[in-house]
């Protein structure tokens, strides 16, 4: 009778997982997802290797590619100033001849102008 129960339990939780393992790939709910995710978590995910989390041109990628490229520090409000938002917008959508990656087939227009609003907070007085 025990084992029956376990038995069944086994099941019910592999058909749990099987589910969610579905429904997390799945192209419908992964589209329904990506809208959600904010400026701060894709830069964090896709630009913080090189740039760091803070914007500060100090992530473990920049620092392992130092002689390559010199990652911006975009904390730096003097070269901010320089740096228009379409700039910005075009670099994270195209990449950019200093080494950094294309990211317009990765992420959605709302999505890199939410990064963009992101990279700016780096520059904002509290």
């Amino acid at each position: 009778m025990l084992i029956d129960i376990l038995s069944q339990l086994r099941w019910k939780w592999l058909l749990a997982v099987l589910v969610s393992m579905i429904v997390g790939t799945s192209p419908v709910f992964a589209a329904e997802n990506k809208g959600a995710v904010s400026g701060e978590a894709n830069f964090n995910s896709k630009c913080a290797r090189c740039h760091g989390t803070n914007g500060k041109g100090n992530g473990f990628q920049a620092l392992a590619l130092f002689f390559m490229f010199k990652m911006p520090d975009l904390t730096d409000s003097a070269y901010m100033q320089t740096r228009s938002d379409d700039v910005l917008f075009r670099a994270i959508k195209q990449g950019s001849k200093g080494g950094m990656p294309a990211f317009g087939l990765k992420l959605s227009e709302p999505e890199i102008k939410n990064m963009v609003v992101h990279i700016r907070s780096f520059t904002k007085v509290p």
